[in-house]
């Protein structure tokens, strides 16, 4: 079983400090455990049993802690550092509440199988919006309109860390961007940014899956590849205070 890193690291900002009661959003306490334990025990019931924590959390015999460095990249690339001889490491955020074993390991198994077909060393999971609104409609999500779909990129990454160690100034630039589709496509090139316009509007069918890992592949300097997911638990993660709002006022009163 390949081993996970999960970033945990950064502050909530003062708003969501005030709705979920603690400073780190990792530790806010969701359906009875922190949102780091979810995740965690997701990992665990996969079978995983090598996991790092990177951010300032608690210490846990479940998982080996590297200390917060201060930005989700760098973060990020000292996970990818700590587990540098493996060939793979499966990458995850800390706000999944809704995560399971089964989900893990169907991603892990799927991905595996993409990156080795396809020797990729980036596999994402792409998921339709509209099924994250089915399960959690109350959860709001950013979403692109491809000709195969309007999709939501989930929270998982299969990673080979070789691929990316030397990649760090391009990922920073491309997550600073990740909120924002126009961002990403300036990131991508001129043409990149006209065909996402016209595709969100007048030519759905402009913009496809294929497409758009080509521009990733160019971007991080290695072979990208988007894996269709129907598992909405990927993608719902929870980062604003209105995600949280109904579920801690829910958690207070049990």
């Amino acid at each position: 079983m390949i081993p996970v890193v999960i970033l945990a690291g950064g502050k909530a900002k003062p708003e969501l400090q005030a709705v979920i009661g603690c400073p780190h959003r990792a530790l806010a306490v969701v359906n009875g455990k922190t949102l780091l334990e979810h995740v965690v025990e997701a990992m665990q019931e996969a079978g995983i049993k090598s996991l790092c924590v990177v951010g300032d959390m608690p210490a846990s015999a479940a998982y080996h802690i590297l200390p917060d460095h201060g930005d989700f990249v760098t973060n990020l690339f000292a996970g990818l550092s700590f587990f540098k001889e493996e060939p793979f490491v499966l990458v995850s955020t800390c706000d999944l509440p809704f995560l399971t074993g089964n989900v893990v390991l169907r991603f892990i198994e799927d991905s595996l199988q993409l990156a080795k077909r396809e020797r990729a060393g980036f596999i994402w999971p792409i998921v339709p919006v509209s099924l994250c609104y089915e399960r959690f409609p109350n959860i709001r999500r950013t979403s692109l309109r491809l000709s195969e779909g309007v999709f939501t990129g989930g929270n998982l990454a299969l990673i080979a860390p070789t691929a990316l160690l030397t990649q760090q100034d391009r990922i920073a630039s491309a997550y600073a961007a990740r909120k924002s589709p126009l961002r990403l496509a300036q990131l991508l090139g001129a043409s990149a940014l006209l065909r996402l316009l016209l595709s969100q509007t007048l030519f759905p069918s402009l913009l496809t899956v294929s497409w758009l890992e080509t521009r990733v592949s160019n971007l991080l300097g290695s072979p990208a590849r988007a894996l269709h997911s129907e598992h909405p638990e990927l993608a719902t993660d929870l980062d604003k205070p209105e995600d949280f709002r109904g579920l801690v006022e829910r958690e207070k009163r049990a």
